[in-house]
């Protein structure tokens, strides 16, 4: 066991923050301050350095966030406020409401609402170090394992990652195991809380502390580093794919979307890692392993003339025209309603993220002088017909979609405008009716739709990527 002493500590900590992008040095660190032994150790061991040398380059303050799910916890508010003062670090504290619903995990409840407070009280540039140790490593890539995640999984904790826009997240006690922690602890006289819910065996964690790694540590008592070692080797493996990921997306998408014929020239497996890499930058969640493989072998396999999709929680996957497009499974929808007096309330919708708004113009979009005094948002009907600004014969508004290229999974919720006669006046911001077009030069309304996505093929392949993908 690799004792812990402020000299490691320093070392380890230097390491990570020397790893910052270019101009990135911190000047202020924020500890994660629970009250139990792993931040306590954390906390007393930046002071020792503070103390030890006064013209350090960062300033230390503690965070401590009361999860109000046990009885005690006010009373381990009160012990990490207590360690901070003894610490001469300045605290602070949140209190989250992080009860599960049901069905839910209650350790991934309680982590979501703690590290979504860090984000918000964290400022731009600012370090959180929280206190994982080798330990915690292992019954992290363990239970990944068994669970059977991926190399992603496996690769475990990093010791530095982005929090938030613009804050940082460090571990700098992942070299060191739990009974050096505790050694240097008692050495110093330090007291600590200690959680009950740390021994609740129903828990997936706890089990494997408490139950299966005393006797695995008695067999292999270097498990912790090995472990660590093998999360290291996973992580280099995830940057490697990550960098032929970006090349391989790079040549198969087409805007925002992916070509059909491009992906299925790579072999399966750079397939899939391009496929997650894809999903990744547009933010969407990653598939589980049999969604991904049923997605491969639906887009392959359907007729050309269908529209498969392949579903999972937070997302959605079509193919269309020999394109893959990926959106939400959350759908834009505006709620039919009234519109009433559109020229003095020219927006529609409850909401900023969604609404149709009318602007000023000349020329384009609705002539003002001719728009209803009252617009009906509804959505399409089976076997309606429409004339369109510049044309002289009506078209069915299903062959006006096709000719359109509008995506078909977004035709049935299109917002129409109508008048008091039930004819279309518009067919949401992409086309005006014929008896309602502005001509040239009249003063006009252009519709804008606020929170539209992506409508047509044009949006899609005029999609503008991320200058770097975050896929790594």
């Amino acid at each position: 066991m690799t004792p812990f002493t402020i000299d490691r500590f320093e070392r380890a900590l230097e390491t990570i923050l020397s790893s910052l992008p270019t101009g990135s040095r911190p000047a202020h660190l924020c500890v994660g301050l629970s009250g139990g032994l792993d931040s306590s150790v954390l906390l007393a061991a930046l002071a020792d350095l503070g103390r030890r040398d006064a013209a350090k380059r960062w300033t230390v303050r503690a965070l401590h966030v009361d999860h109000s799910l046990h009885a005690d916890s006010v009373r381990w508010s009160h012990a990490s406020r207590a360690l901070a003062q003894a610490c001469d670090v300045p605290f602070d504290e949140i209190r989250v409401d992080a009860a599960a619903a049901p069905g839910e995990s209650p350790e991934a409840t309680a982590r979501e609402a703690r590290y979504t407070a860090f984000r918000q009280r964290l400022a731009p540039g600012e370090v959180l170090l929280t206190a994982h140790h080798a330990d915690d490593q292992l019954e992290t890539v363990l239970l990944q394992w068994l669970r059977g995640g991926g190399l992603r999984a496996i690769a475990g904790m990093p010791l530095l990652a982005p929090l938030g826009a613009q804050a940082w997240h460090a571990r700098p006690l992942l070299g060191f195991e739990r009974g050096a922690l505790e050694r240097f602890a008692r050495e110093r006289g330090l007291a600590w809380v200690e959680d009950p819910s740390n021994v609740d065996l129903r828990f997936d964690r706890n089990y494997l502390r408490h139950a299966v790694l005393p006797a695995l540590i008695t067999r292999w008592p270097a498990a912790a580093r090995t472990v660590g070692r093998v999360a290291e080797y996973a992580r280099d493996a995830v940057a490697i794919e990550a960098e032929l990921a970006a090349e391989d997306l790079a040549r198969v998408r087409r805007g925002r979307a992916v070509r059909l014929e491009a992906l299925q020239e790579l072999p399966p497996a750079r397939q899939r890692a391009a496929l997650r890499a894809w999903l990744a930058t547009l933010g969407l969640p990653t598939p589980a392993a049999r969604t991904l493989a049923a997605l491969q072998r639906d887009v392959a396999l359907a007729a050309v003339d269908r529209v498969p999709r392949t579903r999972w929680p937070g997302a959605v996957v079509h193919r269309y025209r020999a394109c893959l497009h990926a959106d939400s499974d959350v759908e834009t929808t505006l709620a039919p309603g009234d519109w009433l007096e559109p020229v003095r309330h020219p927006r529609y919708g409850s909401g900023a993220d969604l609404a149709l708004e009318l602007l000023p113009g000349v020329g384009v979009g609705l002539s003002r002088a001719r728009l209803p005094t009252r617009l009906r948002v509804t959505r399409r009907r089976e076997g309606e017909e429409f004339l369109p600004a510049g044309r002289t014969h009506r078209r069915p508004l299903r062959k006006w979609f096709q000719e359109h290229d509008v995506l078909p999974w977004r035709r049935e919720n299109l917002p129409l405008l109508r008048d008091d006669a039930d004819g279309i006046v518009a067919v949401a911001d992409l086309a005006s009716a014929h008896d309602y077009a502005a001509e040239p030069g009249e003063p006009s309304l252009r519709i804008v739709w606020h929170g539209r996505g992506i409508v047509t093929e044009s949006d899609a392949f005029g999609f503008k990527w991320p200058g770097r993908p975050p896929i790594g």
